[in-house]
């Protein structure tokens, strides 16, 4: 706590978070171009300890530092057979990595190196853009130099087709423990186990195009890329979408439950570099050679009632589910009203009587109320000519700002 990582010209500086000053050079990451950091909490002999660890690589090594109460522990180094374009704890015992062609796990600190996805990864075989699955190389454990058993759950890969220099793969941690493993435009979730998450995530996630950086905050992934300009470009090889004409952008925002495309911005003074979240992702920040933006957050209320005016009330229901500043006891209470609010839409609009008269048992509405949305020639005296344009806000519960980022960006300059 209170320390300062910076990576730069190829190493990694401890600085006193304070102070900005006592810098504290890392030389055994020396060559290093990639980090990766975890603290938590872990009772090691039984003793709560606060374990901080960080990651490096360079130079075909992986570099694990690990730090108890503040206190240099260890360091261990693992060699790695090809090299490494993305990296990121999962849990404080685990890395997953990738190459430009598959994605890998490091258990720690044992140093045994897996392929990522179990056989049953057939169910991945929707996914596209140069994302295959099939069998990989059986990893080698990077102390012993001896192969993984071969009926290990890890003896099947997620193979990445292509060239390094064609390969954009991002692992961006997500809420929840998770973590969206992307390669060009696509990405999957995999729990803090290496596990993919199937349960709440069955399709996966595609972006218009492929991600540089991706991070998030409450309920949405934000990611940035780069804008090929006012004239619409062909899609790239083996892109899983058309290039999209139209207003141009370089930060996507998406529902993390539902994937759904929510916005988009261009950042027009440059290029965003990166993108990182900070106060547990209630804040969002991306950065440009010269320009830093704060993304900034709209009311959790508000983005509920605009998807509602859109009648997109499965988005809603989402929004409200992932919502972490609405109390849970509220939560029931408003999800009710947007299915309250869906089930007429169902029933008025798109004339799914079945489906609607289902929800409207599920709520425990009475028979009068279901007949009053019937046309007046068969509701009589009980027809009603309200519209569904009710708020959904009214006593909807207390929100501030969960959101996804404005379209106008907070910038400064540096």
């Amino acid at each position: 706590a209170g320390v300062l990582v910076c990576l730069a010209d190829g190493m990694v500086t401890l600085y006193d978070l304070h102070t900005l000053s006592s810098a504290t050079p890392l030389t055994n990451t020396r060559g290093a171009h990639i980090i990766a950091l975890h603290t938590g909490v872990d009772h090691i002999d039984g003793i709560p300890t606060l374990v901080s660890k960080l990651a490096t690589y360079g130079k075909r090594k992986v570099v694990v530092l690990e730090w108890r109460d503040a206190e240099f522990y260890k360091s261990f180094d693992y060699s790695a057979a090809e090299k490494i374009v993305a990296m990121q704890f999962a849990a404080p015992g685990l890395l997953v990595l990738s190459t430009a062609r598959e994605f890998l796990t490091l258990q720690l600190p044992r140093g045994q190196w897996d392929d990522l996805f179990p056989a049953d990864t057939a169910s991945l075989r929707t996914v596209a853009g140069g994302m295959a699955v099939g069998r990989g190389t059986e990893a080698s454990d990077a102390t012993a130099g001896t192969p993984a058993p071969a009926n290990t759950w890890g003896s099947w890969a997620l193979s990445l087709a292509g060239s390094s220099a064609d390969v954009h793969t991002t692992i961006a941690r997500m809420p929840g423990d998770k973590l969206l493993l992307c390669h060009k435009d696509i990405g999957v979730f995999i729990n803090s186990a290496g596990k993919l998450c199937r349960n709440e995530h069955s399709e996966p996630m595609i972006f218009s195009r492929a991600p540089t950086g991706i991070t998030y905050t409450s309920s949405y992934t934000v990611a940035i890329s780069h804008d090929p300009g006012p004239q619409s470009q062909p899609p790239s090889s083996g892109s899983t979408v058309d290039s999209l004409p139209g207003p141009r952008f370089n930060v996507e925002v998406r529902n993390i439950g539902t994937q759904m495309l929510v916005q988009t911005l261009h950042l027009a003074e440059e290029e965003p570099a990166h993108v990182f979240n900070g106060a547990g992702g209630k804040q969002v920040w991306a950065i440009g050679p010269h320009t830093v933006w704060r993304l900034m957050a709209m009311p959790i209320q508000q983005q509920v009632e605009d998807v509602l005016e859109a009648e997109q009330y499965d988005e809603a229901i989402s929004l409200v589910a992932q919502s972490d500043n609405i109390l849970e006891a509220e939560k029931e209470e408003l999800t009710k009203k947007i299915r309250w609010l869906r089930a007429r839409w169902l029933f008025r609009e798109q004339a799914r009587y079945e489906e609607a008269l289902t929800e409207f048992t599920d709520l425990g509405a009475t028979p009068t109320e279901a007949i009053a949305l019937c046309p007046e020639r068969i509701a009589g005296e009980l027809a009603e000519e309200t519209t569904d344009a009710e708020s959904v806000a009214e006593g909807g519960g207390s929100t501030n700002g969960d959101e996804p980022p404005a379209a106008a960006p907070q910038t400064d300059q540096v």
